[in-house]
């Protein structure tokens, strides 16, 4: 004859309570971790993904053919094609990497800072064509990173057109390197660089150097000199020249 269970006493039932309680911490604590490695390695995925975009933003000619060139680029894993809805008073097309699950993810986080506490920050690439009358004028590739407000922290680009928005008497280090400006922005932390007709090859192969590993790496990058170092360099010998030749303006310039 079977004997009757007996009940379990108290003890033993907060015993089983606190254990189940503990193996739901410990399952939640690892859907964090997971979900949390999940994103580094998301991010690093599209860092990558953004210094192809770069690569082959700076490998586009100037003319219609680079406007099959993007969109075919545009339909690569990661990558995304779209017609900007900025882009209305000039058309443009633009590809940057499909991350824009991971800004509405960090953009909450990086108005606390919490996000840059764990290594990971919103941030938007894009590599752009500029079409004017019907025909490729310009081609841009820019970097933002994002905090959540009307500006983003920091933005840096390099716009490669045809012809210069400046001449040397209102950009007077167009006299040193001609086809080469870069301007820096007074209300936020920016960089613009623009190349057009007669810009050197080293200047223009310094004007597309960005450090796209800043995307991903855990300390991130905060100053201007560290996402485009060779044309801050640039930017601040220009600024020295200036302020060591005061005087200097052609006749046509008066």
């Amino acid at each position: 004859m079977a004997r009757p269970k007996m009940p379990l006493s108290v003890s033993t039932l907060v015993m089983n309570l606190k254990r189940k309680w503990w193996w739901l911490l410990i399952t939640l604590f690892l859907i964090v971790i997971g979900f949390y490695l999940f994103l580094i390695g998301a991010n690093c995925y599209y860092a990558r993904r953004a210094a192809y975009v770069l690569q082959q933003i700076r490998a586009l000619k100037l003319d219609n053919s680079s406007i099959e060139g993007l969109k075919r680029l545009g339909s690569e894993h990661g990558l995304r094609y779209e017609v900007p809805a900025s882009c209305v008073s000039t058309p443009c097309i633009m590809v940057s990497p499909n991350n824009w699950w991971m800004r509405s993810l960090l953009i909450p986080l990086a108005r606390t800072g919490l996000g840059r506490r764990i290594g990971l920050r919103a941030w938007q690439v894009a590599g752009y064509i500029v079409i004017e009358n019907g025909q490729v004028t310009g081609k841009i590739y820019g970097l933002e990173i994002l905090n959540g407000n009307v500006f983003p922290e920091t933005q840096v680009s390099t716009s490669d057109q045809r012809h210069s928005e400046y001449n040397s008497c209102i950009y007077r280090p167009l006299k040193r390197h001609p086809g080469y400006e870069i301007h820096e922005a007074s209300n936020v932390r920016a960089l613009r660089v623009i190349v057009s007709d007669g810009v050197s090859e080293e200047n223009r192969t310094r004007a597309f150097q960005f450090n796209v590993d800043c995307l991903k790496s855990w300390r991130g990058c905060d100053q201007l000199s560290e996402f485009m170092p060779a044309a801050w360099a640039d930017y601040r010998s220009d600024q020295e020249w200036m302020r060591e030749h005061p005087g200097e303006h052609d006749a046509l310039c008066e």
